[in-house]
């Protein structure tokens, strides 16, 4: 998946060419106010890009009102309110921006992390239904989907999930461990033995994040 500040430098790039030249051939007859959307086009993305988010803000804001179906706009808008810590905001933009764009999946999922930072878990496992639906090959979100349903008290829904996110890649470390522990939980200790041995063997540098559920399996024969 491409970095979000890639895609936003990329988009920009065209976008700022495209209305440099309508402007500066004097093909277009618009006003003053064309030319103030130029420089807040210009002044988002130099703030954005220096880490000036306070200042890039309204800018950037006013650049999304007068184009509101660019999604890249959009984007950084949403990526603006992340670092003002502001993730009603931030919602609300990512979700804006899935409406506006071609390839919605892009604000996966960080549209989801928004609302657990809002504190609403319930609007957050929706959202990370969503990005899986959007992207079934993806297995990562099958992990997000997962835990969100761990996290509302859906351990079957769950693990059936992580099932699902195997039967995409087999050789997902984190899927055999959330899928041992669920296995581990239902008392099935044979076969979370084996989800055990399978991460470790796909991931053996991570040997402390299976010991305990190693540990309880040997105890438990």
């Amino acid at each position: 998946m491409h970095s979000a500040g890639a895609r936003l430098a990329g988009a920009a790039i065209v976008l700022a060419v495209y209305y440099w030249t309508l402007f500066a051939t004097g093909s277009s007859p618009q006003d003053a106010i064309e030319a103030h959307l130029q420089q807040d086009m210009q002044s988002s993305l130099a703030l954005f890009d220096a880490g000036r988010f306070d200042d890039a803000l309204a800018p950037t804001e006013r650049v999304v009102g007068q184009l509101p179906r660019q999604a890249v706009f959009r984007e950084r808008l949403a990526l603006i309110f992340q670092k003002l810590n502001r993730p009603e905001d931030e919602a609300r933009e990512w979700e804006a921006m899935m409406a506006a764009s071609p390839t919605p999946i892009d604000a996966c999922p960080m549209v989801a992390e928004a609302y657990r930072r809002m504190k609403r878990e319930d609007l957050a496992l929706t959202a990370f239904a969503r990005c899986a639906a959007l992207q079934p090959a993806n297995p990562d979100f099958y992990v997000f989907l997962g835990q969100a349903q761990l996290r509302a008290g859906r351990p079957a829904d769950a693990r059936r999930t992580f099932e699902q996110g195997l039967a995409i890649d087999e050789s997902y470390p984190d899927l055999h461990l959330l899928l041992g522990i669920r296995q581990f939980d239902a008392g099935e200790v044979g076969v979370a033995k084996e989800s055990f041995d399978r991460f470790l063997l796909l991931a053996p540098s991570r040997r402390d994040e299976v010991a305990v559920w190693l540990d309880r399996i040997g105890a438990r024969r």
